[in-house]
């Protein structure tokens, strides 16, 4: 059993040292928490001595941190920012009992999240439901939550992660653009069109070049012809792209689960004959480490059966 008595230095201290850490100055640090300078330089001595090293070079105006205080500095944010999650979460529990807070990325939230509320607050209706629609990762994401619903990622040691079903990218295009192209269109036709591509952050995402790579053109997909042709626009945005694809710019990549919307009201059409039928996954995200959300398993169930019932359909 760890000896936290033993081993812990004091806590009153670490939240000091953390200000002062982030502002490289004890007076900006002392204004923050409300404190005097001589109180801020006065805790973080202490936790000097009661560690033995020394965490911070002091200047005249300013302080710089030594390799042990940057060294601390990892810890104490990670263990502070974890600490205060677990918090914060129990608190507004605390004070609604009966909340479930849900991130999601903003086009799955509008398909395939929404419809799905009425039915499950019917179910629960002393619940209340709070939908966070954001293109955040799980890992980074600012807001608390108790379920994210997102495109497949690396799998964070931090969450618990359940596949709720798999994705399909294909081409899409306005009616107009559509109207304008061969019944019988090629792979070689759609590789000369106007292409609507996006460069992810996520170089595992797919784009135009892992699409046509996929379908037997991967000599097309290229530097020498893929990214620098005139023919290829790149934005930065998955929504913006398929928004100059409406205007008819070209040929967007349309992630099924997302896209469906676009189609349904007409605004896009797809292009037959082309499909990756596993381009990525959707899944679900529950934090290990605050304490769970006795709503969430059963959420998670309904947008899985929903989504697969969706995809046998």
């Amino acid at each position: 059993m760890p000896d936290f008595d033993r081993l812990l230095p004091p806590l009153g201290t670490l939240v000091v040292f953390e200000a002062a850490y982030r502002h490289k100055n004890f007076s900006r640090a002392a204004e923050e928490l409300f404190l005097s300078q001589a109180s801020v330089s006065r805790r973080v001595r202490e936790l000097e001595t009661d560690l033995g090293v020394r965490l911070f070079e002091r200047h005249r105006y300013d302080v710089t941190p030594t390799a042990e205080g940057e060294e601390l500095a990892v810890s104490v944010r990670l263990s502070l920012t974890e600490l205060s999650s677990t918090a914060d979460q129990l608190r507004r529990r605390g004070q609604d009992t009966d909340l479930l807070t849900v991130l999601s990325d903003p086009a799955l939230a509008s398909v395939w999240v929404a419809p799905i509320l009425a039915d499950y607050q019917r179910r629960h209706p002393e619940l209340k439901i709070r939908v966070i629609a954001s293109c955040e990762s799980p890992e980074t994401a600012t807001e608390q939550f108790d379920v994210g619903l997102q495109y497949g990622r690396d799998e964070p040691s931090s969450f618990s992660v359940d596949f709720i079903a798999d994705e399909a990218v294909f081409p899409v295009c306005s009616p107009s653009f559509a109207a304008q192209l061969s019944s019988s269109l090629t792979l070689e036709d759609l590789t000369r069109l106007p292409r609507l591509d996006v460069e992810y952050a996520d170089p595992s995402w797919t784009t135009w070049s892992g699409f046509l790579a996929h379908l037997g053109k991967g000599q097309l997909a290229g530097a020498e012809e893929g990214r620098t042709e005139e023919n290829v626009m790149v934005l930065t945005s998955a929504n913006v792209c398929l928004d100059v694809a409406e205007q008819g710019e070209g040929v967007a990549l349309g992630w099924e689960r997302s896209v469906q919307a676009r189609i349904d009201q007409g605004k896009l059409v797809r292009i037959p004959g082309f499909v990756m039928s596993k381009a990525g996954v959707i899944n679900a995200y529950v934090p290990k480490h605050t304490a769970a959300n006795p709503y969430a398993p059963e959420f998670v169930a309904l947008l899985k059966d929903t989504l697969g019932r969706a995809s046998s359909g």
